[in-house]
């Protein structure tokens, strides 16, 4: 019986589990661990991957016999009928690479995928942790460092520290080897809850969510209100606004207007933080509620919040601009995606438009860019950045991540698209729809007259990009946007 203090198996909370052990001389410890797995797991089903390299440390028969015969090897075979990484991809909730050769390591990191393992990793959605074996120096060096920094950055890939380990060559404590499998194990665990964490139904204390463009929690403060943190996703293509400078000086004498003000926020390195009265954004409230009457005057609120950034006199200097989501939104329109999903969302939506549609969605973003009368402008307005204050019916306005020059139509519109498409999403009754639209422009003493589709449609498209780009399970098409952007156009 093992009965290590340090050989505790958390509980997985799954199923199935890809082990791939590479060619490390750490590998011999392989039979111990599946033995492990299999007295204190035996509803979990291993399924382990040896390269050829490991079959020097570890043989296929030793593995056999703790995992009922489930031992493949990494090789392409020539008589398959089935593609074995594409099965290996879907079955498993998760593949721990134990040990993993600095090797694959750096294999995976490059993107290659030539072998069976490496393509299921580069393919699943699952975890996929690699729990790193490097002899002595290598941890240190330019390479690893590289590559670690790369494979951190994918949202499903666990890096598991390893601990000092004697080297076989050196006979010293100057290799670094895995920890105790368990201790992998407890990262996916963790890695795994984070993944299927979704916005909360009703924010509360300590309330966390977002994509990989933008990362929210909320908390409460112990004297009352609340702290919004907000930073860049992992996958966030630019950094926020550095938090300075004159534009910010202005913002700041706005003040407050009655029961709204603007929240200015503080810089905690690449992240902002807000105190704030409220525990919700109006986004959050008409994705629950629907357009509900007392919304009217949070979005009248808003409108006179914009019109006081909008009159300020913008500071002397070259002309700031276009806002991030702009220029997010231009590469995409022109086959500049960073992202391949996005990319094939783009290759969707033009197609499913036409050529003559896209065309004028082209030239809307273009005037919209190159217009120069551009005024200071909050550079994302949107329901997710206006937080509601339940209780009092107070809202603040968080601002300062994007500021930038723009036309102050954009700022407007898209708050209107905002609506458009929530609207169009959540259904109701349209006359209430139209009476939040009708609050934001009274608020802001001026419409958009006929810009207000061509802006929404901006929006909406933005809106397209950032899904397929940021939010890593969506995984159902656009199709019904593309009929919804073809009525706007058409307008």
């Amino acid at each position: 019986m093992i009965d290590e203090p340090y050989a505790e198996v958390p509980e997985l909370g799954m199923n199935r589990l890809l082990l791939v052990v590479t060619g490390s001389a750490y590998a011999w410890s392989t039979p111990y661990w599946l033995e492990l797995l299999r007295l204190h797991c035996p509803e979990l089903e291993v399924r382990v991957v040896l390269t050829r390299s490991a079959e020097r440390f570890v043989t296929p028969q030793a593995i056999a016999a703790r995992v009922g015969g489930a031992v493949s090897c990494d090789v392409w075979p020539d008589d398959e009928a089935t593609a074995r990484h594409v099965e290996w991809a879907e079955w498993a909730e998760a593949i721990l690479v134990y040990p993993a050769t600095m090797h694959f390591m750096a294999r995976l990191a490059l993107g290659l995928a030539d072998s069976p393992a490496l393509l299921a990793a580069q393919c699943t959605r699952a975890p996929v942790a690699l729990a790193p074996a490097l002899p002595p120096g290598a941890l240190e060096g330019a390479a690893v460092q590289r590559h670690w920094t790369a494979l951190a950055a994918r949202p499903n890939v666990v890096l598991v520290p390893p601990v000092p380990g004697r080297s076989l060559t050196t006979g010293r404590e100057d290799a670094w080897v895995p920890p105790p499998l368990p201790e992998a194990l407890r990262l996916i665990v963790e890695r795994r809850a984070e993944a299927v964490a979704a916005t909360p139904e009703q924010p509360g204390p300590d309330a966390e969510f977002g994509t990989g463009l933008l990362r929210t929690s909320v908390h409460d403060l112990p004297t009352g209100g609340h702290r919004w943190h907000r930073e860049p996703g992992p996958l966030a293509p630019t950094p926020f606004q550095p938090a300075g400078g004159e534009a910010y000086r202005l913002l700041r004498g706005i003040g407050e207007l009655g029961d709204a003000r603007l929240a200015m926020g503080t810089a905690e390195g690449p992240a902002r933080r807000y105190d704030v009265r409220g525990d919700v954004s109006a986004a959050h409230l008409l994705l629950r509620q629907g357009p509900a009457a007392e919304l009217a005057k949070h979005l009248h609120d808003l409108g006179r919040l914009l019109r006081a950034v909008h009159d300020l006199e913008p500071p002397a200097g070259p002309r700031t601009g276009p806002s991030r989501g702009l220029a997010r939104l231009g590469d995409w329109l022109t086959g500049r995606a960073a992202s391949p999903r996005a990319a094939c969302a783009q290759g969707q939506v033009r197609r499913s438009l036409g050529e003559a549609r896209w065309a004028q969605v082209l030239a809307w973003h273009s005037q919209t860019v190159a217009d120069p009368d551009t005024a200071l402008a909050h550079g994302a307005a949107g329901l997710g950045s206006l937080i509601v204050d339940r209780d009092t019916g107070g809202i603040d306005l968080l601002v300062g991540e994007d500021v930038c020059g723009s036309p102050w139509y954009v700022d407007l519109g898209w708050v209107v698209g905002e609506l458009v498409e929530l609207q169009w999403q959540v259904g109701g009754d349209k006359g209430a729809w139209q009476s939040l639209t009708d609050a934001l422009f009274e608020g802001y003493g001026r419409d958009l007259g006929q810009r207000w589709k061509q802006i929404a449609a901006l929006r909406i498209l933005l809106h397209v990009h950032d899904i397929a780009a940021y939010l890593e399970d969506f995984d159902r098409g656009f199709d019904h946007y593309c009929d919804f952007l073809r009525f706007l156009i058409d307008l």
